[in-house]
């Protein structure tokens, strides 16, 4: 039996909301709650990175972002495009491997860094990051439809705070990194 799970992050005014559909006229409600989806063991993988494209990721968030969309009951306006930055790609691939190598599925990294800490040993300077992983999907539309309809990740990506994304996959688990630089 295949298992899926994600989870999500949201820092520096990023609120938590479950699925993208377009409507102009849907009601916008405020508050949310963080939280993981599901608790799920991992699948037991070798540390195999997958090749993951940049393009159709960044084609399938910007989609959403520039058409704007319903995280769950929360309607979210069109925001900019995202760009893709490689140090946020970066700190993506190394928290992917780490979960994967180590058998554990957690914004906490196994020593106990956040995303922002990852990101920051990278040299990114940021005014804002979020964060949100996935494990079990096997490709982007898979990982992103996924993202899309849970209303915290949705939120995440809709995020008019976040102009930049790095998104990386090691085996069956991914994790996409959203920063503001300073």
């Amino acid at each position: 039996m295949k298992r899926y799970s994600i989870a999500l992050i949201g820092i520096m005014l990023v609120g938590i909301t479950v699925g993208c559909t377009k409507d102009e006229d849907a009601p916008v409600q405020v508050g949310s709650t963080t939280g993981t989806s599901g608790t799920q063991t991992p699948p037991s993988t070798g540390s195999t990175t997958a090749t993951t494209s940049k393009e159709t990721l960044l084609q399938l968030v910007n989609a959403a972002r520039t058409s704007g969309c319903n995280c769950g009951s929360t309607y979210m306006p069109p925001v900019k495009a995202l760009v893709w930055n490689s140090t946020l790609e970066q700190a993506a691939l190394a928290h992917s491997k780490d979960m994967n190598q180590k058998g554990y599925f957690s914004h906490t990294g196994s020593d106990g860094s956040s995303a922002g800490d990852r990101i920051t040993r990278l040299g990114y300077v940021w005014l804002a990051w979020g964060e949100n992983i996935a494990m079990g999907y096997t490709s982007e539309k898979a990982v992103v439809d996924a993202w899309l309809a849970s209303e915290g990740h949705c939120k995440n990506i809709m995020s008019s705070m976040f102009t930049e994304m790095g998104v990386a996959r090691d085996g069956a688990y991914w994790t996409q990194e959203f920063g503001k630089p300073r």
